[in-house]
């Protein structure tokens, strides 16, 4: 089953400022993070997950 990434929010690239990327890993270098794919300067970047907002502990 695919998951579904409509809900996520818009990524640019954080060189060539594109919003045509990708994810291509839910986890990057460190679990906080998420690895993106620009497809047009053909580069791998990581985004900080939950920016701006508070992930929901359960609590």
């Amino acid at each position: 089953m695919m998951a579904d990434h409509a809900s996520e929010p818009q990524v640019s690239c954080p060189f060539c400022e594109s919003t045509d990327t990708e994810r291509e890993s839910a986890f990057g270098s460190e679990i906080s993070k998420t690895q993106y794919y620009c497809n047009d300067c053909n580069t791998v970047f990581e985004r900080i997950k939950y920016d701006g907002e508070n992930p929901d502990t359960g609590r």
